[in-house]
C-alpha cells in the first residue's frame, strides 16, 4: 500500500509498506489480527510464517493474522546505508572502543554508514520513527475494512501497539503487548538496562550449568561469569577457529551470539556446548549460527535489513545523547556486568551514527496513556533478558486501560512459548474479548528431557526463518530496547 512519506504533508511523497495476510482457517474471520516481532527492524511479514507454528489453533481459525514490514523496513520502502559485504565487516570488527584509538574507528565506521544513510535513504531517515509507523498501521486496518485494530505486538511493537493506543484510543480493539518496552527512557539508559537483563540472564544460565554438573566454565556462578569473560578476551586477542576460516569468532562474534542465545532457555544448552568447544578444541564454531541467527546473516548477505532500519528507527525516535552521557553508562557498564561489559557494537554505531544524521527529534516516544481506549493486555516475563519485566509494571501504569499478566521463568516474551497459562488467557481474550484478571501470573511449565530438546530445536528453527532479532525478540533487541 502506499502512505505519505510525511503525515503533514498527506498530498506529497509516497513510500510504500508491504503487508502479508495468512487467512482464517475456518474461511470465516471474526476480524483480522495485525502482528509485529519488534526489533525496530524485524519483519512483521516474517511473522506470519511463525504465527502458523505458535499462535492458538482457535485464534488461527478465527483471524486473518495480518503481518506488515513497517516504513523502513524490508518490504516496505526500506533503509539502505552500506552494501551487505561491508555491512558484515563492520559487524564481524572488533574494536575497543575502551582506547581512543578504538573510539576513533568507531566514530570513523559510523561516518561510513551516515554518510551511506544520507546518499541512498535521503529524507525517508527522517520519518521512519514510532509516530509515523503507527499512522500507518491506522491506514492498514482500514484498508482491510476493520473498525477496530486488533493487534498483537512483541518487544519492541509493544512500542508500535503503545503509539497506536495513544494516537488513536477509540480504535483499539483487542490489543497485547507482550515483552512490553519503556519507550519514554531514552536510548543510552533504556539500553544499558537492557544489557544489565543480559548479565541477569547469563547469571541464570550459569547457575542451571553448575547445578547439571560438569559445567565447563566452572564450579560457580561467579567462576563462569569469569571464565567466560576470560573466554570474551581471549577472543580479542586470538580469534578462535570456525569452520569457515575466512572467520574466526572474535569478542564482537561471541558476544553477539551469547547476546542471542539468552533469549531462549530452551538455547542455553548450546552456550555449553559452545564454551566446551573454545576450552577444550579452542573452536568457536558452535557460535556461528547463533551469531548469524541474531544477526540476520546468510554467507555474505544479510536476510533484510533489519540492522540498518534498526539504526535508522532509533535515531528517528531518540533525542541525541551527548558523548559525556555516552561515557557515563560505559563506565557504569564496565564495573557492573562482567561477562557483557559494555554496550553492543550494533548499539555503540547506533549512538555514533544517530550523531552524523541531520535529523533529532525533541522529545522521546511516550509516555503512551490511550486515556479512554479498550482494555489492553501488557505481558511480562519474571527474568526476560531483553526487556526487562520492570518496563512490563511501568506500560501497565502509564496505560490508561490495561491489565498485567505475568509469567515466572525466563526468555524473551511470553505468548507462543510453551506457557498453557498465557496461551490460554491471551486466546481467550482475543476470541472473545474476556479481559484476563490484571495481576495474573503464570508459573513456569517444566520441559524435561528429550521434549525439551525438541522445543529447543523448534525455537531455534523459529529463530532463523524470522532472520534478524529473532521472535520473540529486541525494545529494541532481537533488542531493543530491542525486541
Amino acid at each position: 500500500m502506499k502512505v505519505p512519506l510525511d503525515y503533514k504533508k498527506p498530498g506529497g511523497k509516497a513510500i510504500t509498506v508491504a503487508m502479508a495476510k495468512l487467512p482464517a482457517k475456518s474461511g470465516k474471520p471474526i476480524g483480522s489480527l495485525f502482528v509485529n516481532p519488534g526489533g525496530p527492524g524485524s519483519s512483521g511479514i516474517a511473522m506470519v510464517d511463525v504465527a502458523r507454528q505458535s499462535f492458538g489453533k482457535d485464534v488461527l481459525d478465527k483471524y486473518d493474522v495480518v503481518g506488515f514490514d513497517p516504513r523502513g523496513v524490508g518490504s516496505s520502502t526500506p533503509v539502505d546505508c552500506v552494501d551487505d559485504r561491508e555491512l558484515g565487516k563492520i559487524l564481524d570488527s572488533d574494536i575497543d572502543t575502551s582506547t581512543e584509538a578504538g573510539r576513533k574507528a568507531r566514530k570513523a565506521q559510523a561516518r561510513q554508514i551516515a554518510k551511506g544513510c544520507k546518499d541512498k535513504s535521503g529524507e525517508l531517515l527522517a520519518h521512519v520513527g514510532t509516530e509515523p509507523a503507527a499512522r500507518d498501521m491506522d491506514v492498514l486496518r482500514g484498508l482491510v475494512g476493520d473498525e477496530k485494530l486488533n493487534y498483537l505486538g512483541l518487544s519492541y511493537g509493544t512500542q508500535l501497539g503503545g503509539a497506536y493506543a495513544d494516537l488513536f484510543p477509540k480504535k483499539v480493539g483487542r490489543m497485547v503487548l507482550d515483552g512490553a518496552a519503556n519507550p519514554q527512557l531514552s536510548f543510552l539508559p533504556s539500553t544499558y538496562t537492557q544489557m544489565l537483563g543480559f548479565e541477569k540472564s547469563f547469571e541464570r544460565y550459569a547457575e542451571r550449568c553448575v547445578k547439571g554438573g560438569n559445567c565447563p566454565l566452572g564450579s560457580s556462578v561467579d567462576a563462569a561469569k569469569k571464565k567466560m569473560r576470560a573466554l570474551l578476551d581471549q577472543a580479542h586477542a586470538t580469534p578462535f577457529k570456525t569452520s569457515d576460516p575466512n572467520r574466526p569468532l572474535n569478542r564482537s562474534m561471541l558476544r553477539f551470539a551469547l547476546t542471542g542465545l539468552m533469549y531462549k532457555d530452551e538455547w542455553w544448552p548450546l552456550i555449553t556446548g559452545g564454551a566446551q568447544g573454545l576450552i577444550e578444541d579452542n573452536d568457536g564454531s558452535t557460535f556461528m549460527l547463533p551469531l548469524d541467527t541474531y544477526i540476520g546473516r546468510v554467507g555474505d548477505s544479510f536476510d533484510g535489513n533489519s540492522m540498518e532500519a534498526y539504526w535508522a528507527i532509533n535515531c528517528a525516535d531518540y533525542v541525541q545523547s551527548s558523548e559525556a552521557e555516552y561515557q557515563k553508562y560505559a563506565k557504569k557498564l564496565k564495573r557492573e556486568a562482567v561477562v557483557f561489559g559494555s554496550f553492543s557494537a550494533e548499539d555503540d554505531l547506533a549512538m555514533h551514527v544517530c550523531a552524523e544524521l541531520p535529523y533529532h527529534p525533541k522529545a522521546n516516544p511516550g509516555p503512551y496513556r490511550a486515556k479512554g481506549s479498550a482494555p489492553i493486555v501488557v505481558i511480562g516475563t519474571k527474568h526476560d533478558p531483553a526487556t526487562p519485566y520492570s518496563w512490563a509494571q511501568n506500560m501497565r501504569k502509564t496505560l490508561d486501560n490495561s491489565v498485567l499478566l505475568t509469567r515466572e521463568g525466563d526468555g524473551h516474551a511470553a505468548y507462543g512459548g510453551g506457557s498453557p497459562c498465557i496461551d490460554t488467557s491471551v486466546d481467550k481474550y482475543l476470541l472473545t474479548g474476556e479481559v484476563p484478571k490484571d495481576g495474573l501470573v503464570c508459573p513456569v511449565e517444566q520441559k524435561q528431557g528429550q521434549e525439551a530438546q525438541k522445543q529447543g530445536d523448534r525455537s531455534m528453527d523459529s529463530a532463523v526463518k524470522l532472520g534478524s532479532r529473532a521472535v520473540p525478540s529486541g525494545s529494541r533487541v532481537l533488542s531493543g530496547s530491542r525486541g
